[in-house]
């Protein structure tokens, strides 16, 4: 009986060790998976007005695209995108440094304050 034991141990030992190691590929496959979209994000954010106006706020782009979920950033890309204000936008770059209160014209003003109000608190408890 104690042999029988050992081996159905054994057995539920090496079925444990499969099935963790499927997972950790799986959680493998899947962050590099993330890092991909999330380059590909970066390249055609570069080309977008929004890198600017993260800069003039005073934002890190990489920290925001890395913050933010990706549904949130492909969402205000779409928006950069498809802005009717570009000539206010490009004026308002022009000046430099930017405040939130600044860009009340952009379609993106919400999602970016969130974005500072957040890297705020996290200077502060730092």
């Amino acid at each position: 009986m104690a042999i029988i034991s050992y081996i159905l141990l054994a057995i539920l030992g090496i079925a444990f060790t499969i099935v963790g190691l499927y997972f950790l590929i799986l959680i493998t496959r899947n962050v590099k998976q993330g890092l991909v979209v999330r380059h590909l994000l970066a390249k055609r954010v570069e080309s977008l007005r929004m890198t600017k106006m993260l800069r003039g706020l005073g934002l890190d782009f990489n920290q925001y695209l890395h913050t933010v979920p990706l549904s949130k950033v492909s969402e205000s890309m779409g928006k950069c995108e498809s802005c009717p204000t570009t000539e206010i936008c490009d004026d308002k770059l022009k000046q430099g440094s930017l405040e939130i209160q600044d860009i009340d014209f952009c379609p993106n003003q919400e999602c970016l304050g969130k974005f500072s109000t957040q890297k705020e608190q996290e200077d502060q408890q730092q």
